[in-house]
């Protein structure tokens, strides 16, 4: 076999040596061009100009243009805007439906939040392992969870009417004719039982950011805790609960933040009546929407929007310092 020296290093058979592995990863480098373009700083705006067009256009102005509005009026007879400063949101602070439905907002989150959040640890660690039993109950508690609210709403609407809905049914076959409600009519009744309904649909969501979480815990602090001679419900109270703050954070935002975005499932099971006894924010401002009020639907969605942005700056705040002690 022919074998010629060059000044490259060595020619077999009249054949090139392979390119040496440093040539190879000199070859991989950004172009000239493309080092010029960040040294610049115009190749980093030009690559992120997508996002920030795509968050211009469905995010930041629709914001402007709701706050916009806010502070324009028209009627239902008369739908031209014309400018009425602040008059939409004195509206919002005093009108009895307004102060209404943010009570009720607030009530809704002491009602499900907590709720959710326990229930879906409680059955998280219950149901922690392998198992064809465990599995099943595990899916059987998350499968409200992919359904949509309407669907929901639908059934519970179904099942909870007054005249012949199963449950004042077999409550009436049962002899106790006293227990059956106008569930969905009664205004002491209204919210507590949509509350409950909610709970029902997003109990198995807690219980899966929960079984994530428990997934990363040290087993060995486990062990320590049972070898102390705690029980189950020390151990659950007192080692597992504190370990997993960062799940319980995660749960109290999107709660908290689905609590003020409420409106499909109230909307389809009580309207937000009866008598405003359900109404929050989102049904309110449908309601007035329909009635051809622009400018105060607009100032109650600003309101929403600022407490949202508001209560989550003030949980991350928290989270943040409890993060840093």
């Amino acid at each position: 076999m022919p074998v010629t020296t060059t000044k490259q290093g060595v020619l077999v058979d009249g054949l090139h040596p392979p390119t040496p592995a440093s040539a190879t990863r000199r070859s991989r480098r950004p172009t000239r061009a493309a080092e010029a373009g960040w040294r610049k700083g115009w190749l980093g705006p030009l690559m992120i100009a997508p996002a920030f067009l795509i968050f211009a256009i469905y995010i930041a102005y629709p914001v402007v243009a709701n706050v916009v509005t806010s502070f324009y009026g028209n009627t239902e007879f008369d739908p031209t805007l014309r400018f009425v400063g602040v008059e939409n949101y004195e509206w919002t602070v005093t009108s009895r439906a307004s102060l209404i439905s943010f009570r009720n907002v607030m009530l809704w989150a002491v009602l499900t939040v907590p709720l959710q959040m326990l229930l879906g640890l409680v059955f998280a660690v219950a149901l922690q392992g392998k198992g064809i039993a465990r599995g099943l109950m595990r899916t059987l508690l998350f499968l409200p969870v992919v359904l949509t609210p309407v669907v929901v709403g639908y059934l519970y609407a179904d099942l909870l009417e007054a005249s012949n809905g199963p449950i004042n049914t077999l409550l009436r076959q049962a002899g106790l004719d006293w227990a059956a409600q106008q569930w969905l009519a009664n205004p002491s009744l209204a919210l507590p039982v949509v509350a409950f309904v909610n709970v029902w649909m997003w109990t198995g969501f807690s219980m899966a950011i929960y079984q994530a979480a428990l997934s990363g815990l040290d087993d060995e602090v486990l062990e320590a805790a049972s070898l102390d001679g705690a029980g189950r419900w020390q151990t659950l109270v007192h080692v597992i609960a504190p370990m997993l703050r960062p799940a319980h954070f995660s749960l109290l935002i999107l709660g908290v933040i689905g609590t003020l975005k409420t409106f499909d499932l109230i909307y389809v099971l009580t309207r937000g009546g009866p008598d405003n006894a359900s109404q929050v924010p989102t049904t309110l401002l449908f309601q007035v929407l329909l009635d051809g009020r622009d400018g105060r639907a607009a100032a109650i969605g600003t309101v929403v929007f600022l407490l949202a942005m508001i209560i989550t700056a003030f949980q991350l705040r928290q989270y943040l310092k409890e993060a840093k002690s």
